[in-house]
């Protein structure tokens, strides 16, 4: 604040520079007032400064905080995105090796389908030489020819069936080459009759005259053995009621009819009973399913026949391959005979049981084959 005084010398007045105190309002010099603003500056700048140090703390440490809830946060983000990937990833390897395995197994497959196909081909390829060769050398007529073939299935029915009454019918007489009364303890339950054909070409005669001989005899069932089979057949057909088998699966199929013929007996159905579980029966034997397991049964008989021939080499190697074999050919039949049980036994129903314990037995020989 400025105040004047006047002169005593009458001159105009001298100002006199005073201030107010900041702190209690009392006039005060300029120098002191210069000094008091000082020391209040200099107290602000501390108060400043102290503010400024607990405002920058506070300013860092929410800073931290900030960044480690931003990096945990960001460490969840790849967690999560790490995990989606590693899932993704495995999904894929998973699809690959699947795509791996699969066509693994299908070029497995077809190898041994191809390898059983050729197999199956350079085989009756061999045999039909070998019978061709064999006709040649002997030089037999027809005639001779087919009683050769009677007289082996006479023995192997004979052997294989003790417990029946296998008979020849004699030369000239009408009827079948063969017939096979089965016996139930020791009683006559049912008749099989049979005929063997060795030739070169097939004929329709050959089951038109053995079909009348079945009606005449009044048989259960007609067989004929043969190595030539109709168009479009092979290994075992069944034409007009007739059950058309190579020589080597008589016995097998033979199994099975007797089975039958018992079963029929004891049941005591009547005729249209019997003739809906032949018909039944013949289906069954004659399915796709069935002959693949005929053509296994054959299959395994021939081998051990070849292991009989080498028989004199290795005694203990040969009766432990056949041992072997004959167990196969033996639980073969033996799941066959029960589906020709549920054919001959149980009803309708059961055929879709049947068919699929067929399934099952043909994928345990494709497994053993």
């Amino acid at each position: 604040m400025m105040e004047q005084e006047v002169n005593r010398n009458g001159h105009e007045p001298t100002t006199i520079s005073t201030e107010r105190c900041p702190w209690c309002n009392s006039p005060v010099t300029h120098e002191r007032f210069a000094e008091i603003e000082i020391k209040i500056r200099q107290q602000e700048l501390i108060k400043l400064a102290e503010s400024t140090k607990q405002l920058r703390a506070q300013l860092d440490a929410q800073h931290a905080a900030e960044l480690t809830r931003q990096r945990q946060l960001n460490q969840q983000q790849m967690e999560t995105i790490l995990k989606a990937k590693l899932k993704e990833s495995d999904a894929e390897r998973e699809k690959v090796y699947a795509e791996q395995r699969a066509a693994i197994e299908k070029d497995r497959d077809l190898s041994i389908l191809k390898a059983q196909a050729d197999f199956n081909r350079e085989r009756e390829s061999l045999q039909t030489k070998v019978m061709e060769v064999e006709r040649q050398l002997q030089n037999k007529t027809a005639s001779d020819r087919g009683d050769g073939a009677e007289i082996d299935l006479f023995k192997a029915l004979s052997e294989a069936f003790p417990g029946d009454r296998v008979s020849r019918v004699p030369k000239g007489q009408p009827g079948s080459d063969i017939q096979l009364e089965v016996l139930h303890k020791g009683q006559p339950c049912g008749k099989i009759i049979f005929e063997s054909k060795n030739v070169k070409a097939w004929q329709n005669t050959f089951v038109s005259k053995l079909r009348q001989d079945q009606i005449a005899a009044g048989a259960d069932h007609a067989v004929l053995a043969t190595t030539v089979f109709p168009r479009g057949q092979r290994d075992l057909c069944v034409e007009s009621d007739v059950i058309v088998a190579t020589p080597g699966g008589v016995t097998h199929i033979v199994t099975l009819l007797r089975r039958s013929v018992i079963t029929l007996h004891l049941r005591g159905l009547s005729l249209n009973e019997r003739a809906t579980k032949m018909s039944r029966l013949y289906a069954l034997i004659t399915s796709d399913q069935y002959a693949q397991q005929f053509r296994e049964v054959e299959r395994l008989s021939t081998d051990i026949a070849n292991l009989d021939v080498s028989e004199k080499k290795s005694h203990e190697t040969l009766w432990r391959k056949r041992g072997s074999l004959t167990a196969r050919i033996t639980n073969a039949l033996r799941e066959i005979d029960s589906e020709v049980a549920n054919v001959v036994e149980g009803d309708d129903q059961s055929e879709l049981a049947v068919a699929s314990s067929l399934d099952e037995l043909r994928r345990r020989l494709a497994k053993h084959a």
